[in-house]
C-alpha cells in the first residue's frame, strides 16, 4: 500500500480543513496529469505550482517531493481502525488475517483513486527509479506501522518475526487486491471488496479450515 495524508471527512470539518484536502488533491492530480502528458522527468515543482496556483513553499507543506505528490492512496490505518483491529478477538493467524482484511478494506473506502489513475501511477513508478524508490519507501513505512498494530493484537514484539511476517503478507495481499481491481473490466466491485476477496483467498490457501 501507498501512504497519504488524506483523512476521512468529519461532520465538524471546517473550511480550512476542506481547503487543505482540496489543495492536496489538486497538487496530486496535476502532478499525475503532467507526468502523463510530458513524462515525469520533465515535470518540475514550479510547473505543478503554476498549474495549481500555489507557491513552492505551499507545495512542500504537503509533499516532500514531486515523487511523493504522485501518490494518493490511503496510508497507515487511522487510530480508530487500528484500535478496532488491536482489540479484536483471537490471536491465531486466521483470525488476525480475517480482521486485517476487514480493517484494510474499510480503510480503502476513503480516498482511493480511480482504477485508471491507479494504473497510470503504478506504470510511471515502474519506469522511473526515483518514483519507484519513493513508492517502496512509503510502502515500508506503512508496513512497519501495520506490524506494530499486529503486535498490539497478538502481544508480540513489534519488531518480532511474527508481526513483521504477518504485516508483509497483509501488504502483499492488499496490493494483489488493488491490482485485480485496477485491471478488472467492469469494476463492478470496488477496491474494498476486491481486497476483502483477496484476504479470503489467502486464508483459503492456508488450509481447508482457514475460512470460517
Amino acid at each position: 500500500m501507498i501512504p497519504s495524508d488524506q483523512q476521512q471527512s468529519a461532520p465538524h470539518e471546517g473550511l480550512r480543513e476542506r481547503r487543505r484536502r482540496r489543495t492536496r488533491a489538486d497538487l496530486h492530480a496535476t502532478t499525475l496529469r503532467l507526468a502523463r502528458d510530458l513524462g515525469f522527468a520533465r515535470v518540475t515543482v514550479d510547473m505543478i505550482c503554476k498549474e495549481v496556483g500555489v507557491s513552492p513553499r505551499t507545495f512542500f507543506n504537503y509533499f516532500p517531493s514531486k515523487e511523493a505528490a504522485l501518490f494518493a492512496l490511503p496510508g497507515s490505518l487511522p487510530p480508530a481502525l487500528a484500535d478496532r483491529f488491536a482489540g479484536g478477538q483471537g490471536q491465531d493467524t486466521d483470525a488476525v488475517l480475517r480482521d486485517l482484511g476487514d480493517v484494510l478494506a474499510d480503510h480503502l473506502r476513503e480516498g482511493v483513486p480511480g482504477p485508471q489513475e491507479l494504473e497510470d501511477t503504478l506504470r510511471i513508478a515502474e519506469g522511473v527509479p526515483s518514483v519507484l524508490a519513493t513508492f517502496l519507501a512509503q510502502c515500508e513505512a506503512v508496513e512497519r506501522d501495520l506490524a506494530g498494530t499486529i503486535a498490539r493484537r497478538t502481544g508480540t514484539p513489534p519488531d518480532g518475526e511474527a508481526a513483521e511476517l504477518l504485516a508483509g503478507i497483509a501488504m502483499a495481499t492488499l496490493r494483489s487486491g488493488l491490482k485485480r481491481w485496477s485491471q478488472a473490466r467492469d469494476h463492478r466491485d470496488g477496491p474494498a471488496e476486491c481486497v476483502r476477496d483477496s484476504f479470503t483467498a489467502l486464508r483459503a490457501l492456508l488450509g481447508p479450515a482457514a475460512v470460517r
